[in-house]
C-alpha cells in the first residue's frame, strides 16, 4: 500500500496518474461492486416494454416504473418497442449496453415461449439477459360461450372426450399463451379440440361471445368482466391456486389436478454482463416495491397480483425451469412459427 502511494507521488504524467489511481483503489479495497454503489448517479434508466401502450404488461410496467423511480432516485423512462410477439423489443434490449441503464420487462412469452415457437431468433433469451427481479403475475382461467352445456371443468373434459375433434377453442394467435394454456389441458387429458386462432384478443373474445367458438383460456380479470354480464361461463382457474379476482372459482389444487399452471409472469431483466452490484441494487428496490401495501393495491386494481420476491439467482432458476415447462407443451403440440 505504501509502495503504491509512493509511486503516485512520483508520477506526473496523466497516464501514470490514471494507473496509480487504479492501484490505490485496489489497495484500499475499492472493488467494482463498491464503485457501483453510486448507481444510477442521477442518470435516467430506460425500461423497455416489448408490448404496445395500453395493454396489461404496459400498465403493470408503468406502475413499477413510477415506484422504481422513487426507490432509485432517478427518472425511469418506459420505452415501448412492440411487434412480432415481443421479439422486436427483446432483440433491442438484448443488444443494449450492459451498464444498468437499460432494463427489460420479460415475461413467459418472451423468455419461455418464443424460444420454442420461433426457429430464427437472433438471441437466446436465457444467455442474452441476466435476471433481476419479478414483479407481477397474470393468471388465466378456462371459459366458454354462455350456452355451452357444461357446468364444471369435469363436464368440459367429459364433453370433449365424448365429441373428439368437435369442440373448438379460440386464442389470440398461434404460439400465444392462450393457445398453449389450452394445450396444457388437452395434453393432460388427451383431448382432441380444434384450435381457431385470431389476430388479437378482442376478435377471439367476440367470436366466443357470439357462440362461434366453444372455449378459451383468458386472463382472470378479463374472464371476470365478461362473466359478470353473463356473456361467458367461467369454469376454473388454470393455475394451481385460486386468484383474488375470481375468489369463488376453483384452482387446479381444489380439483385435484396436477401439472397445469397457466400464468404469465412479468420480471425485470438486464442485458447479460450487467454488473452484479447494479443487478442487486435494482433487485432490492423491486422486491421492496412488491412488498409495499400501496403497490399491491395498485397492481390488484389492474387485475394482476404482485409476484413473491426472489433473488436474481432464484429468478434465473425459475425462468430456466419455466422455459423447459412451456417448451415441453409446445413440443408435444408441435407448435411452430416461421418468424
Amino acid at each position: 500500500m505504501m509502495g503504491n502511494a509512493a509511486l503516485c507521488v512520483l508520477s506526473h504524467a496523466t497516464r501514470a496518474f490514471v494507473r496509480c489511481v487504479g492501484m490505490l483503489a485496489i489497495g484500499l479495497g475499492m472493488t467494482a461492486p463498491s464503485l457501483a454503489q453510486d448507481y444510477p448517479a442521477g442518470r435516467p434508466i430506460k425500461l423497455v416494454v416489448p408490448w404496445p401502450v395500453g395493454g396489461v404488461t404496459d400498465a403493470a410496467s408503468r406502475i413499477l416504473a413510477t415506484r422504481l423511480s422513487k426507490q432509485l432516485d432517478t427518472t425511469i423512462i418506459v420505452e415501448n418497442r412492440s411487434g412480432a410477439n415481443g421479439r422486436i423489443g427483446t432483440d433491442y434490449a438484448a443488444s443494449a449496453t450492459a451498464d444498468g441503464y437499460t432494463l427489460f420487462v420479460a415475461s413467459a412469452e418472451t423468455h419461455a415461449i418464443n424460444p420454442h415457437v420461433y426457429s430464427d431468433l437472433s438471441y437466446d433469451p436465457i444467455k442474452a439477459f441476466t435476471a433481476v427481479a419479478p414483479f407481477a403475475v397474470n393468471p388465466f382461467a378456462l371459459v366458454s360461450r354462455a350456452d355451452l352445456r357444461a357446468g364444471t371443468l369435469q363436464d368440459v373434459i367429459a364433453l370433449a372426450k365424448a365429441r373428439p375433434g368437435e369442440l373448438t377453442f379460440a386464442s389470440w394467435g398461434v404460439g400465444s399463451t392462450s393457445q398453449i394454456g389450452m394445450e396444457m389441458l388437452k395434453g393432460q387429458y388427451q383431448l382432441q379440440m380444434l384450435h381457431v386462432p385470431f389476430q388479437g384478443e378482442a376478435p377471439a373474445v367476440n367470436a366466443l361471445m357470439a357462440g362461434q367458438v366453444d372455449l378459451m383460456v383468458l386472463p382472470a380479470a378479463r374472464a371476470k368482466a365478461l362473466s359478470a354480464d353473463g356473456k361467458i361461463k367461467v369454469y376454473s382457474m388454470m393455475t394451481r391456486d385460486r386468484f383474488f379476482v375470481l375468489p369463488d372459482t376453483p384452482g387446479m389444487n381444489d380439483l385435484g389436478i396436477q401439472g397445469i399452471n397457466v400464468v404469465n409472469w412479468f420480471a425485470v431483466v438486464a442485458p447479460a454482463k450487467t454488473p452484479q452490484s447494479v443487478v442487486q441494487r435494482v433487485a432490492a428496490a423491486i422486491n421492496a416495491i412488491t412488498q409495499s401495501p400501496d403497490a399491491v393495491a395498485n397492481f390488484r386494481a389492474l387485475g394482476v397480483d404482485v409476484h413473491p420476491p426472489m433473488s436474481p439467482g432464484e429468478l434465473q432458476q425459475f425462468i430456466e425451469s419455466d422455459t423447459v415447462r412451456w417448451g415441453d407443451v409446445i413440443s408435444n403440440a408441435n407448435i411452430k412459427l416461421d418468424g
